[in-house]
């Protein structure tokens, strides 16, 4: 019954900051995973590097984590998360796109995505948020 975005900083256009999602995710991910996996964040700095770092045993998982504004940049986002494995040696990624929408399933499900970019398994996953 919580609203994690509730009362959560904004931009001028009343969108939440990417910080306040990247934020979440990682918290939400050092709950579910902490106890088995190492969560390390790459705080937002606009290099167009991965947010996330999930690290278990040998295996090593990036996130890239957006703030969908437009759906134009899409395409840029997945091939950027994508090159960027692809620079670690890796063949999976995945792109986090925090969505203004609530209630709209078929347009999160549209932007949730599995596909292959330049060798890359990039899964793109859709979260709603207000």
């Amino acid at each position: 019954g919580i609203d994690p975005w509730k009362e959560q900083p904004r931009r001028a256009d009343l969108r939440l900051t990417e910080a306040v999602a990247h934020f979440h995710l990682y918290a939400w991910l050092k709950e579910a995973v902490g106890g088995r996996c190492a969560v390390s964040p790459e705080f937002p700095t606009g290099n167009g590097k991965v947010d996330l770092v999930v690290q278990w045993e040998d295996r090593v998982s990036v996130l890239e984590v957006k703030s969908f504004t437009a759906l134009y940049d899409v395409p840029k986002w997945r091939r950027q998360a994508a090159a960027y494995a692809r620079s670690l040696g890796l063949d999976r990624a995945v792109l986090a796109l925090f969505v203004p929408v609530i209630g709209d399933e078929a347009f999160l499900a549209s932007l949730s995505t599995t596909e292959d970019i330049d060798g890359v398994r990039l899964v793109t996953v859709a979260i709603p948020w207000g």
